[in-house]
């Protein structure tokens, strides 16, 4: 069997591209090839025996265990021992990630989903669980359809409202299964321990990694990452790299408010015009006609802590460059640090000093390459008080020295 992976489409529903869920049944026969899912899922399994690979470790899968995929992670049955048939259930991660986050805004500590479904993804239940499991899966049916046969289901009143509600509840469900046992792998090949490099690089976008940086984090050489990514995926490591920029923009698209240069930040582009050209290369829509048509109604936020909380990211991204601190950014929004953090850690997914430096980094690097600055004059330019601090924060996000950056790196133009 070839080993490639197959890439999986970032939309739940093959059929109505602005659907944020979708059930469907599947059966397995035989070993398929790797997936790299684009979206989340969960997968509950009623039927049959045999070994599911997720990121390269073996987990054995019987009837009444449930796996939980979170976006960029690759599964592949590499065994059958008796037909397996099992429910799948895609959603939007956005959507449900931002949900629980204000539902835990006001709780000591963050819930990391991401973290928590990746470092266990299957759990075993027990027949009281899975009864549990199976009800809010019948539930979510009974809203959406079987995607495989496009069943036809009547649209209800506040249809994704609901679905958010029953995929959180299968979501805690999971999660209190999980940390009530521990659950072990079978085994790990160590070699396979490299397919974490697709998910690093998605939720490292806004870094714009190159081939260079990634290689040398990961121990690689460069050649080797690249053969790696081609060989896995089919795609080179840029194309893969822009496939995962797409994915990302169409959610900021959809799930937010933030203007196009703000979101050319967020998934590593130079600004608005690059984004917007890059968009349309890949999509034929214009970013502002693809909000338009798939613009998402569901609000996390009540209305007024939302624009408040957008007010903030445009507040900062129109002001970082001067001396501002923590404590007048809350003051002049009426909130606390501390809910300062909450909303930008909720929006942008970095708190008040991650996304000053953020923003002022990278507008160091167009700086350091479009004049003739010298290294204090950007430091000063992007709001910086001396050049260690500078420095430091230049070489944590671009791991590099600012001088090297200005004599080495190429700007990419369209």
């Amino acid at each position: 069997m070839a080993n490639v992976f197959e890439l999986q489409s970032q939309y739940c529903s093959n059929y109505d591209k602005k659907k944020l869920f979708s059930y469907d049944i599947e059966q397995i026969d035989a070993p398929t090839n790797s997936l790299m899912h684009k979206e989340s899922r969960f997968l509950f399994f009623t039927k049959g025996r045999g070994i599911l690979k997720i990121n390269g470790i073996d987990y054995e899968v019987k009837p009444n265990c449930c796996v939980a995929i979170v976006p960029w992670e690759v599964t592949e049955t590499i065994e059958v021992e008796e037909p397996i048939q099992l429910i799948k259930i895609v959603y939007n991660f956005n959507i449900l990630n931002q949900n629980l986050k204000n539902i835990y805004s006001n709780v000591e500590g963050e819930l990391d989903i991401f973290t928590e479904i990746s470092n266990s993804p299957i759990i075993y239940c027990n027949d009281e669980e899975a009864k549990k499991i199976l009800s809010v899966a019948n539930e979510i049916r009974s809203e959406v359809g079987v995607e495989s046969t496009l069943e036809v289901v009547e649209e209800k009143v506040l249809l994704d409202a609901y679905l958010i509600n029953k995929i959180t509840e299968l979501l805690i469900l999971y999660i209190r299964i999980r940390r009530s046992r521990d659950m072990e792998p079978i085994s790990q090949n160590n070699d396979d321990k490299k397919i974490n490099i697709f998910t690093y690089l998605y939720s490292h976008l806004s870094e714009k990694q190159t081939l260079k940086s990634v290689s040398s984090f990961f121990y690689m050489s460069e050649s080797s990452l690249s053969k790696y990514c081609k060989k896995m995926t089919g795609y080179s490591f840029h194309k893969l790299i822009d496939e995962m920029r797409i994915v990302k923009t169409m959610n900021l698209l959809s799930n937010s408010e933030f203007p196009l240069s703000l979101i050319a930040e967020l998934v590593g582009l130079s600004d608005a015009s690059h984004l917007s050209k890059f968009f349309v290369k890949n999509t034929g829509l214009t970013p502002n006609q693809f909000r338009k048509e798939n613009k998402n109604i569901v609000n996390m936020f009540s209305m007024e802590e939302k624009n408040n909380a957008y007010d903030i990211v445009k507040y900062l991204n129109s002001v970082y460059t001067q001396d501002i601190k923590e404590k007048d950014v809350a003051k002049k929004f009426g909130i606390s640090t501390k809910e300062l953090n909450r909303k930008l850690i909720f929006t942008v997914e970095k708190n008040f000093e991650e996304f000053l430096n953020f923003l002022r980094i990278n507008y160091a690097c167009e700086l350091l390459k479009t004049t003739d600055y010298r290294i204090l004059d950007v430091a000063i330019s992007v709001g910086y008080n001396n050049s260690k601090t500078f420095y430091n924060n230049f070489v944590k996000f671009k791991s590099m020295s600012p001088s090297k950056f200005k004599k080495d790196v190429e700007i990419q133009k369209e």
